[in-house]
């Protein structure tokens, strides 16, 4: 999650999908009802017509697993009409950096694919560098090898009438999903399990945050990509550490076999491992010294 419960009330729209949060999550359903009481718009996307769809103020039914296809029309169309925060995306995402010009597309596979393994190699996928390693910018968004200009040449082909033929939901309806997010102020995007047990799971919430990013909704009072899940032991105990798999913060909890911090971070990666020896420094202050290794010993 990316905002708190009670700052739900601060949207003005929601797009919830794959959830029926009227049965399953009532918490949250709370502050959604207590937000379209102030005159939020609550838009539905699922299968079924569940109680959180009778609340909906627009209801999309949708083929499973086909959300994708929907959510880069409303991504194109957003493109397409000039609808962005261009402030915010100048300003608080990579849009200008360019991209390595060897990067491609094409025939539904970008560059680096080995047919043979079925893989990718991501090499060509990275930005171009300056001298001192950082990424080099663009003078403005429309600069052929940005990152915005790769994103929008990519979206293009999502119309909203091919998105209609692959999703079921009417072209007009997306197109109104799309009016709504983009017109009606900050707003939130609520997703649960309907949304997170398929194979393009990962994909299809990239994409939520590709839309709230082009919005400048991220990082902002009722704005948000927030998961719905356990209320409220599931979010509490990866948060807070109740689980004995993870320390306080998603840190992977070290296994016997993880002999020091080095060891540590080749297995989990560099990033946990700099937030396992924040955690220990926190826990052992001035004790914690890169010559013991961070007190990492006294981890059970």
């Amino acid at each position: 999650m990316t905002n708190s419960w009670t700052d739900l009330e601060n949207a003005r729209w929601f797009l919830v999908a794959g959830s029926n949060a009227a049965e399953n999550h009532p918490i949250a359903m709370k502050y959604l009802m207590r937000a379209q009481e102030k005159g939020a718009k609550i838009i539905v996307v699922d299968p079924r017509f569940t109680r959180t769809a009778s609340k909906a103020d627009l209801f999309a039914q949708i083929r499973p697993g086909s959300d994708i296809a929907y959510l880069n029309a409303i991504t194109n169309y957003i493109l397409s009409n000039n609808l962005y925060n261009k402030d915010y995306v100048v300003n608080f995402t990579n849009a200008l950096c360019k991209i390595n010009p060897a990067f491609a597309f094409s025939e539904g596979l970008f560059s680096g694919f080995d047919p043979a393994k079925g893989t990718y190699a991501p090499d060509t996928w990275g930005y171009v560098l300056d001298d001192a390693g950082q990424p080099v910018k663009a003078g403005s968004l429309e600069e052929p090898g940005t990152v915005f200009s790769l994103l929008k040449d990519h979206y293009r082909r999502y119309t909203l009438e091919t998105a209609s033929a692959i999703s079921g939901i009417p072209p007009d309806m997306i197109r109104q999903i799309a009016e709504i997010i983009a017109k009606s102020g900050v707003g939130t995007i609520m997703y649960a399990l309907g949304m997170t047990q398929h194979t393009t799971a990962t994909q299809g919430i990239r994409c939520y945050a590709i839309i709230q990013l082009l919005l400048g909704n991220m990082g902002v009072a009722g704005g948000g990509v927030n998961a719905l899940r356990g209320e409220p032991n599931v979010q509490g105990s990866t948060d807070l550490s109740n689980l004995s798999t993870t320390l306080p913060g998603y840190i992977p909890t070290p296994l016997d076999v993880d002999t020091d911090t080095k060891v540590y971070g080749v297995k989990y990666g560099a990033a946990a491992r700099k937030h396992l020896i924040s955690l220990l420094k926190a826990w052992y202050g001035a004790k914690a010294t890169a010559e013991n290794d961070y007190a990492y010993q006294y981890q059970p």
